[in-house]
């Protein structure tokens, strides 16, 4: 869904209720939620690519390190077009129900992205 923009998928991923954890906050997440969050960043970054670097399974959760690029060339949060590319680490725990997506845990350098963007100044 991410790397392609194929959103037939959606509807197949996820238990009913599934929960996104991101930033401290539960996300409920229903297939139509997630179809937005992908077409959001994918019309920002039409480039946007997750590369999967480490996969750890135990029982039913998968643990990913998924590190993602792009180029900067839609509207995203707010901000116009910059036309930087960017290379962001990101962790993310899948918990299963049977083969369907029920819980989720993501973390990601935001901070190191708003930088690469020129959005905020590094430290």
């Amino acid at each position: 869904m991410w790397n392609k923009g194929d959103f037939r998928l959606a509807d197949r991923m996820f238990t009913p209720g599934v929960t996104l954890h991101f930033r401290g906050q539960n996300h409920p997440l229903t297939p139509a939620a997630a179809v937005n969050i992908v077409r959001n960043w994918r019309t920002a970054f039409p480039d946007f690519h997750f590369a999967l670097e480490d996969m750890i399974v135990e029982g039913n959760k998968v643990v990913l390190r998924i590190p993602f690029t792009g180029t900067h060339q839609g509207k995203f949060w707010g901000f116009d077009p910059t036309g930087r590319k960017i290379n962001v680490s990101e962790i993310l725990i899948i918990r299963f129900e049977g083969d369907k997506i029920a819980e989720m845990w993501e973390d990601y350098d935001e901070y190191g992205m708003r930088i690469q963007l020129g959005f905020v100044k590094a430290n």
